[in-house]
């Protein structure tokens, strides 16, 4: 028995030593071959922003794998691109400084050898940091500042805000806008109506930063609407914005903008256009608002408000009788909007940056030469992203200069 146990000992440990063999072959090449494959033909170069496209012919080698761009980028870091062997360009992107670099090409086959090195220079046209720069305009806004761009080559950037910090004793990053878009703005809010310096500069997705360009400037007092105060005014012509199952009107107001099922919800009896009316609780020039769509598989279709008028009144008691054929009559006109959506998609696509649009809430401004006071706002929803015969809202937050209670 004894005998039987050594034998068997034994066989496990050769059985396992093969194991082990085979496992160290498999994370070697296979085979032996040492023979490096034939060098890359460097063909035309086309000099894009911050980057370039090398077209090349690959060698004729059967075992050919990846070709492989090998260079210095700006901030002297060493850098890798490759593509596959079948492919006959590759592109090189994010380069922050305009200037001469050189390439250095190889190809390499399954057994990873290398071929002879062919080297090229490329020259990156003016980066996308750089030339979005000297576009950036600062204008005053409701709380903050509004930053306007241009960003032609549609690259993915970052405008990044700073503000002087007096603890620091130094300007201080404060947060960050992404995009894509050839043209476009953004209020960055939140700061106090006194002389402030803002500064805002460039940034990729590659680490690459532009300078700061300074704008000084006093924001635009901007305060924030207690929601407690808000209530449902429905009069003649309204729909009801709790028609639907669960979908209270309440849940316009109640801060809950991330989930699919806590919205307002007409019923689909009615085409559009739709109306709502607001008693905010208390007398505001109201400077702006945000709109939350109803988000989850909904966003940007359904009910979504995609085209719509803005109304407001001190006093409804000022109101003449309800006119079918003048639903808005007595009503103070307050401004025309629409909805953007970034993508520029059709209805049922959607992209990340939406979806990333959406979750901030939507911002519409009032003209601040044309505030009034009032203390109710109506809604006239003429045209949603769906197409549909009924209207939903997420959720709804208004700023403005509180002037008191009735």
């Amino acid at each position: 028995m004894k005998l039987l146990n050594n034998i068997l000992v034994a066989g496990c440990l050769i059985l396992a030593m093969l194991f082990t063999a085979c496992q160290e072959d498999e994370r070697k090449p296979h085979g032996d071959d040492t023979t490096p494959p034939g060098k890359v033909t460097v063909g035309e170069i086309v000099n894009t922003a911050g980057g370039a496209i090398i077209n090349f012919d690959s060698p004729s080698d059967v075992d050919l794998l990846y070709v492989q761009a090998s260079f210095i980028d700006n901030n002297n870091k060493k850098r890798n691109v490759k593509t596959s062997g079948v492919n006959s360009s590759l592109e090189i992107e994010g380069i922050g400084a305009v200037g001469d670099y050189t390439v250095s090409m190889v190809a390499v086959d399954r057994n990873e050898n290398a071929s002879e090195v062919v080297e090229c220079t490329i020259s990156p046209l003016t980066p996308p940091v750089q030339s979005v720069l000297p576009t950036l305009t600062g204008t005053v806004d409701y709380g903050g500042i509004k930053v306007g761009y241009t960003n032609e080559d549609r690259a993915t950037i970052a405008l990044n805000l700073t503000t002087f910090d007096e603890v620091e004793g130094k300007m201080m990053f404060r947060e960050s806008f992404y995009t894509t878009q050839e043209s476009g703005s953004y209020s960055f809010r939140g700061y106090d109506s006194e002389p402030t310096k803002f500064g805002v500069y460039i940034e990729d997705r590659w680490g690459n930063i532009s300078d700061t360009t300074i704008f000084e400037l006093t924001p635009i007092p901007d305060e924030y609407l207690d929601k407690s105060k808000f209530s449902i005014f429905r009069i003649q012509g309204d729909k009801d914005w709790g028609a639907q199952e669960s979908f209270y009107a309440e849940h316009m107001w109640d801060d809950v903008t991330n989930s699919q099922w806590n919205c307002s919800h007409t019923d689909f009896s009615t085409s559009l256009p739709h109306y709502l009316t607001i008693d905010l609780g208390q007398n505001v020039k109201l400077s702006r608002f945000k709109l939350f769509q109803r988000t989850g598989d909904e966003l940007y279709k359904h009910g979504n408000p995609k085209v719509f008028n803005v109304y407001g009144t001190k006093d409804v008691n000022d109101l003449p009788a309800y006119d079918a054929d003048e639903p808005n009559a007595g009503w103070t006109f307050l401004s025309h909007f629409e909805s953007f959506k970034p993508s520029g998609l059709p209805v049922g696509q959607t992209t990340t940056e939406d979806l990333e649009y959406q979750i901030k809430g939507e911002d519409f401004e009032f003209n601040p030469e044309e505030l009034v006071e009032i203390r109710y706002i109506r809604f006239e929803i003429t045209e949603n992203w769906g197409g549909q015969n009924v209207s939903v809202i997420g959720e709804l937050s208004f700023w403005g200069e509180i002037l008191g209670e009735n």
